[in-house]
């Protein structure tokens, strides 16, 4: 009887991490093992030694202060629709949104947000030119303000 109850209790567990969520971080995962390119991390402990050594504008101290990790992939080649169909999964479930879209004359700037929980959050910027292609993965503590990042994509 033990036994049952046992073998019950990891099946749901199981079942409820197969089923879970998925994040931004999978998203860029999936690209990257599809897509050789070029990544950079930047970890929280280079950003906090970056605002207390930094010389920066009040907006990018600002930027910086609720950042905790960020990760950059540059690639040559156009992004595909084949490559984001877990993001584009993600937005028409409803587990990511879309929160703007900007186009400037050949560039594409997309942000698409993922809400984790009060104290955390996590947003993907998508820059699209005809010469370079970046993704831009920051994991936040808190609530962001996304206006501000448009400041990035220049």
């Amino acid at each position: 009887m033990k036994r049952i109850v046992a073998v019950i209790i990891v099946i749901m567990l199981a079942t409820t991490a197969l089923f879970a969520q998925e994040t931004l971080r999978e998203v860029v995962r999936e690209y990257q093992n599809n897509n050789s390119e070029f990544t950079f991390v930047i970890p929280s402990f280079m950003i906090k030694r970056g605002l207390a050594f930094g010389d920066m504008e009040e907006e990018d101290r600002e930027i910086l202060e609720i950042l905790d990790d960020m990760k950059i992939i540059i690639c040559q080649k156009d992004f595909q629709k084949n490559d984001f169909a877990l993001l584009d999964k993600g937005i028409k479930s409803g587990k990511f949104v879309e929160v703007m879209t900007v186009y400037d004359g050949n560039e594409k700037v997309r942000m698409v947000v993922n809400k984790k929980s009060e104290k955390k959050s996590e947003m993907l910027m998508l820059v699209e030119s005809d010469d370079e292609n970046v993704m831009m993965l920051f994991n936040f503590n808190g609530d962001a303000d996304y206006k501000k990042f448009l400041s990035l994509a220049n």
